[in-house]
């Protein structure tokens, strides 16, 4: 017996040992819910001792007292999950956690005679569960609904309407000219921007709409229980009419505009085809000039297959060099003289006809194709200037006038790449064109981003001779800071400024400035667009010494431009039409 005695102890000893040491809490509760024991490990993990006597609901927070309390009735029946239940429980600190409940009625054993409830602390577990929950269905950088959420509720939103007879909508939402502000001001602002977007879009809806940001600078809507498309309109305007105000950031106050696509069940069979015509009408809204929303309409499936197939035929005309070069001329204001050609491509398609610049231009440039189509416009047009620089040199040398010189468009993207200035030095070599003939003409948005390695690229083609200009100055975020900045040797004033002269005293006077400004920093000036003789004549008489436009010449075929340096005449204009 003695034996037996110390064997029981001894077992009794070990059980008690390994319950005190368990990192979850147990507890024996009695019928009225009080606490007859709780192990060691209450006091680390609810931050409290001394818990016998205690009621189990005092350690619940009030709301879920209740549900408690009919989860402990179910426990007695026998009626609990397997798999345990979860509550909330109160820390002494009054700091809330949530634990997992697994229970064991042991009433009827007479060694234990209560129901024990094993408590385990699952409150960092389920923090991190939720937070991957919302990982993978929101977006990380402004909280919104991400792509897979947004295409779930649109489903779900698409089963409501069609029970109840309601409109649902869909806006594709684009950030107008973002990439402009991440570029030039980096990703940090550009972040800073987009989140600042996702407030204003949000603060535009209804509390029963969701806002989703899909990627990049592309937002989405969904409009739910709208009564009729016009209701949906009506979302549309007030998206716009969130971006009437500049966005104050860290980096200073930023503009935007957005462009908006809009799709309705009205014209939709399921969430596929939404989302889809969204999409198009959201690109007829940038191709119809941006800052507007555009309403799906089924014309544009048309217009999309069409875009399709030109950006395919690109890919293969680029290869088997299917563009040509028309050359406009740049003359002397003062004499008519002609001074270059500013080099402009052109794509004679075999169906369409001759492709508008500003459709196959802006393709090239979204799928990198104006990279190699670059290329090859700056080797053509060094080729065929330097032939006509042979035949036209000692005539010119006669009259006294400067050897002919080619300017090249060059896109941001193109400039950009790792590659162009080795490209540059390959068409130097290849078609051996004097590096000072040769004058390339770039955006202000390849000069808005200030880093380094635009500076060095400028450097160094300007040590190779190659003269720089800054293309359609006036139309962006002009500013002539950058005639000090960078090695720039030709300002070409914008069309839209030279079509005030005359008209505007304003125009005028602006035009005028800008002339003597840059000829004071010994920067060259050439006037866009000039279509009347009294244009030319202000402009000559301001001081602006070159211009180009359709007064003196439309673009030119190769051989019309060849027959031209051949002739030298003064290209004083043309009648007016």
């Amino acid at each position: 017996m003695l034996s037996h005695e110390i064997n029981v102890r001894n077992s009794e000893a070990y059980f008690r040992t390994l319950v005190q040491s368990a990192s979850d809490v147990i507890l024996i509760l009695n019928e009225d819910d009080s606490i007859r024991y709780a192990s060691s490990s209450a006091d680390r993990v609810l931050g409290r001792s001394g818990l016998d006597g205690a009621l189990l609901t005092d350690l619940v927070p009030v709301e879920d007292s209740h549900a408690v309390v009919l989860a402990l009735v179910k426990m007695r029946r026998g009626d609990h999950p397997e798999q345990g239940d979860h509550w909330r429980l109160l820390r002494g600190d009054r700091r809330s956690i949530e634990v997992e409940v697994r229970c064991n009625d042991l009433r009827d054993d007479p060694t234990v005679g209560g129901l024990v409830l094993t408590l385990r602390d699952v409150t960092e577990q389920r923090q991190m569960e939720r937070e991957l929950t919302h990982r993978a269905f929101h977006d990380a950088l402004t909280g919104l609904a991400n792509r897979v959420l947004f295409q779930d509720r649109v489903g779900h939103a698409l089963s409501r309407s069609e029970r109840l007879g309601t409109v649902t909508g869909v806006l594709f939402i684009d950030v107008d000219d973002f990439k402009v502000v991440n570029d030039t001001q980096g990703h940090g602002v550009g972040d800073e921007l987009l989140v600042a977007v996702s407030l204003r879009v949000s603060t535009a809806l209804r509390t029963s709409d969701t806002a989703a940001r899909l990627g990049g600078d592309e937002f989405a809507v969904l409009v739910e229980d709208a009564r009729s498309p016009a209701d949906v309109g009506g979302i549309a305007d007030s998206v716009l009419a969130a971006f009437a105000e500049p966005f104050k950031l860290s980096a200073g106050a930023v503009r935007v505009s957005a462009s908006v696509g809009v799709a309705t069940t009205e014209d939709s069979a399921d969430s596929a085809e939404l989302l889809s015509h969204a999409d198009l009408a959201l690109y007829s809204a940038k191709a119809s000039g941006k800052r507007q929303w555009c309403q799906y309409q089924p014309a544009l499936q048309a217009n999309l297959v069409e875009r399709h197939e030109l950006n395919e035929s690109l890919d293969s005309a680029i290869s088997e060099s299917a563009f040509s070069l028309r050359y406009q001329p740049i003359v002397d204001l003062a004499g008519g003289g002609l001074v270059a050609f500013e080099a402009l491509v052109r794509w004679p398609h075999e169906r369409r006809g001759m492709v508008p610049p500003e459709e196959f231009i802006a393709l090239a440039e979204e799928s990198g194709q104006i990279v190699p189509l670059g290329a090859w416009v700056l080797e053509r047009a060094a080729a065929e200037v330097t032939r006509w620089q042979r035949t036209s040199l000692a005539p010119r040398a006669t009259r006294g006038r400067p050897p002919l010189y080619v300017s090249v468009n060059v896109s941001a993207r193109q400039f950009r790449d790792a590659g162009f200035v080795d490209i540059v030095r390959e068409v130097l070599d290849s078609s051996g064109i004097q590096p000072g003939s040769l004058i390339l003409e770039l955006t202000e948005s390849v000069l808005m981003r200030r880093d380094d390695r635009v500076r060095t690229d400028m450097a160094t083609l300007s040590d190779l001779g190659i003269r720089l200009a800054i293309d359609d100055f006036g139309t962006g975020y002009s500013s002539l800071s950058y005639l000090r900045e960078f090695p720039i040797s030709i300002l070409k004033i914008d069309k839209s400024f030279i079509d005030g002269l005359g008209v505007s005293p304003q125009q005028y006077a602006l035009v005028e400035g800008i002339t003597r400004i840059a000829d004071t920093l010994g920067v060259q000036v050439i006037a866009e667009g000039i279509e009347t003789a009294a244009q030319r004549d202000l402009l000559a008489a301001m001081g602006c010494p070159l211009g180009q436009g359709y007064l003196f010449a439309e673009p030119l075929t190769v051989d019309q431009a060849g027959t031209l340096v051949r002739d030298d005449a003064a290209l004083v204009g043309r009648p007016e039409r």
